[in-house]
């Protein structure tokens, strides 16, 4: 996805080349107009001194030699005349040689019209009357050089309006950036609020901007106030029901029911099961409700070592090894939850594993994976699905497999992660843990 500043930036250079070429082209235009107006001038008084040369020569006799400038006298040189007398006498400039002017309408000709030698000629024709004699009278000039030179300016003024339009970009880019700094802030606080350490946005921004992370704090109050709510209702439940589950407990132990023992194996197994619930809602609560002031990152390079200290001396003929691959030093999650996930996972391969468990944390950018294999007699295929879609504690859902995963789930699903059994290359069970930074 493009940046904003690039889109900004992106859009003021489109912007800009597009006036430069306009202003460019719009300059031309206007020298143009303006030139071909000051020698159209030129043009009509031209035809003006030629002719009353002509008339003053030969006043009323035509004899058709006129003492000619030396522009006109000059083969192809640029400067051209053509005077018809009485419409069907021609006088032409020496400079046209054997070649002739276009028969134009009265005027400034408003366009260009091709001369001797491949040249671009300005034409004017008018129309005088002199001692009785209608003369007509076509002047015109070369106006190559004057069209390459008017080409040299567009270009030139691309060229630097171009120029123009990237100072002007990066001189943008720069007001950008430090206008948007107060956002760079903003979003050091989003993170703040992701990881728990903040509950609102502090930071001053622009007035433009204001509004909404003004909402954003209402609404973040708005939610905190609900969770809160929710997560008080959740704990005073949980601990409201652990007296009459006690109480029924009891009422189960007593010796009346010695006689009925389907009924007290039914009634026990109903109460462990309620007693399981509340202890998964209580957990959870535990989860939701912590200061989050008060909590400490996971550190990996020196809390794993220190918990398979303690494993080595649960599992002495267990040999566990782990592998750190691209960790940070420091992990996003508080160091309890991340140690009853680590805890209860290689706690189990241990249980399980005939002589070896293997532990493996990788970073993948987005998201970091654990993995704990055993050696183990690993669980079949066909009960894996049932292993993780049934109950709530995956250490009471299959028969002869306890996992001890209860609190890992807990902990996993707090943090939107995923948990996975696959066949491990060791032989045993595999289970992969991914949790999203």
């Amino acid at each position: 996805m493009i940046s904003l500043t690039r889109r900004l930036g992106l859009g003021l250079l489109i912007a800009g080349l597009a006036v430069m070429l306009l202003l460019a082209h719009g300059s031309v235009l206007l020298f143009d107009h303006a030139i071909r107006g000051y020698l159209g001038e030129r043009l009509q008084d031209a035809a003006v001194g030629v002719t009353t040369e002509l008339l003053d020569t030969q006043s009323d006799h035509y004899a058709g030699v006129i003492p000619f400038m030396d522009a006109y006298n000059r083969v192809y040189s640029g400067y051209y005349y053509c005077i018809r007398i009485d419409g069907h006498r021609e006088i032409r400039s020496r400079s046209l040689w054997d070649q002739r002017l276009p028969i134009l309408g009265y005027g400034l000709s408003h366009k260009l019209h091709p001369g001797p030698e491949k040249q671009q000629l300005l034409v004017w024709r008018g129309k005088f009357t002199r001692h009785g004699h209608q003369i007509d009278v076509t002047t015109a000039l070369d106006y190559t050089a004057v069209s390459a030179r008017l080409n040299w300016l567009r270009m030139s003024i691309w060229l630097l309006g171009g120029a123009m339009a990237l100072l002007l970009v990066f001189v943008q880019q720069q007001v950008i950036r430090i206008g948007l700094r107060p956002l760079q802030r903003v979003r050091q606080e989003l993170t703040q609020l992701n990881d728990g350490s903040r509950m609102k946005i502090e930071t001053r921004v622009p007035e433009e901007i204001a509004p909404v992370v003004s909402e954003l704090n209402h609404q973040l109050e708005r939610i905190e106030h609900v969770v809160n709510r929710s997560r008080d209702g959740t704990s005073n439940l949980g601990h409201a029901l652990k007296t009459p589950i006690a109480v029924m407990e009891a009422v189960i132990a007593r010796r009346e029911l010695d006689a009925l023992p389907e009924i007290r194996t039914t009634l026990s197994e109903r109460l462990n099961e309620i007693h399981r619930l509340v202890e998964r809602e209580l957990q959870r609560a535990r989860l939701d409700t912590r200061d989050s002031s008060s909590k400490t990152k996971f550190k990996p390079d020196d809390a794993l070592p220190e918990l398979l200290v303690t494993l080595e001396e649960l599992y002495p003929h267990i040999t566990f090894n782990h592998f750190l691959n691209n960790i940070p030093s420091t992990l996003p999650w508080e160091h309890e939850d991340m140690l009853e996930v680590l805890g209860n996972l290689i706690d189990n391969a241990g249980k399980w594993a005939n002589s070896r468990v293997v532990i493996r944390l990788c970073d993948h950018q987005d998201h970091l994976t654990i993995e704990v294999e055993d050696d183990g007699p690993g669980i079949p295929q066909a009960q894996r699905e049932g292993v993780l879609n049934r109950g709530t504690r995956l250490d009471e859902r299959v028969s002869g497999h306890g996992l001890g995963l209860g609190i890992v789930e807990q902990v996993i699903s707090y943090y939107q992660g995923q948990l996975v059994l696959d066949d491990s290359e060791l032989g045993g069970l595999k289970v992969v843990v991914s949790l999203p930074y």
